[in-house]
């Protein structure tokens, strides 16, 4: 059977310069893409379409992998096709006419409007409530990733901190207007608390622990889920499920998706897509309410 995981994951670390993070998702994934193959008495050289299928099928059921899962197996077995055709190793590459797994056939699961006050509102009284208070604004006020917010810095904070720059997958570059009530929380912290927590204007990082270290996405996870329960909220509450919130809230609320997709970060407009049906039944409010026939 033809396997090339070893050099292919070479060329990853070494010419594509991926993040150990990343090698080791691409390990996993290719270690259970051999097995499948090898399960079904299939050999990579005669892989196309239809036996693509086959194998999603069977990791599906010996794995229990969920559609995002498949989605993301695909991402890494195409990258190795691709990688094998360049290596000579095969002839052309018939895995990437194999279609992905469906993604977000439902919209994913947001907040209320009432339960975001209720979630911004929760941080117990106490020396860190102000950095507590911002990291939740700065978490729904921006629709930033987890590892964004954390690591937004001083230099990051233009036209006096009513314009954030997130720094998104790839070191990727966007700006994100920042609202008025997110920006009393800013300059509030700012003022009150951060001084105290790095008095030798030590740290680039905003948002500091109590050591006037740099927060890192593990408190932050644990910061949202504790407020989640203080705010009463009935069902898990992550960091991500805020930037679902903040896309959710902005298309109710009458904004295009394109702004949606830029504000979000996304490359291309397919993974704003998810959010389409929120969309569509805005225009179809719309659409009864204005239209002469409706």
């Amino acid at each position: 059977m033809l396997d090339a995981r070893r050099p292919f994951l070479a060329y990853c670390r070494l010419e594509l310069g991926l993040a150990a993070n990343t090698l080791a998702a691409y390990r996993r994934d290719l270690d259970r893409i051999h097995a499948g193959l090898e399960a079904l008495g299939l050999d990579l050289a005669t892989v196309g379409p239809d036996e693509v299928a086959d194998l999603l099928a069977w990791l599906r059921r010996e794995h229990a992998y969920a559609a995002a899962s498949l989605a993301r197996l695909m991402v890494t077995l195409r990258m190795y096709a691709r990688y094998l055709v360049m290596e000579g190793r095969l002839e052309r590459d018939r895995i990437g006419l194999a279609r992905s797994p469906h993604l977000w056939q439902e919209l994913p699961e947001v907040l209320s409007v009432d339960e975001v006050e209720a979630l911004l509102h929760a941080p117990p009284a106490g020396p860190m409530r102000p950095r507590d208070r911002l990291a939740l604004e700065l978490l729904y006020g921006s629709g930033g990733r987890a590892s964004e917010v954390v690591g937004l810095g001083l230099g990051d904070l233009l036209e006096g901190g009513r314009l954030l720059r997130l720094r998104g997958k790839g070191r990727k570059e966007r700006m994100v207007p920042f609202h008025p009530a997110g920006h009393r929380a800013l300059q509030r912290y700012l003022e009150q608390l951060r001084p105290q927590l790095d008095p030798q204007h030590r740290q680039e990082a905003i948002l500091l622990t109590r050591r006037g270290k740099p927060m890192c996405r593990q408190a932050l996870w644990r910061l949202v889920r504790d407020c989640g329960r203080l705010a009463g909220i009935d069902k898990p509450v992550f960091t991500h499920l805020l930037r679902h919130s903040f896309a959710t809230h902005m298309l109710e609320n009458g904004a295009d998706l394109r702004v949606v997709q830029e504000l979000l970060g996304h490359a291309n407009m397919t993974t704003t897509q998810r959010y389409t049906h929120v969309d569509a039944k805005r225009l179809r409010a719309v659409h009864q309410r204005f239209h002469p026939r409706a």
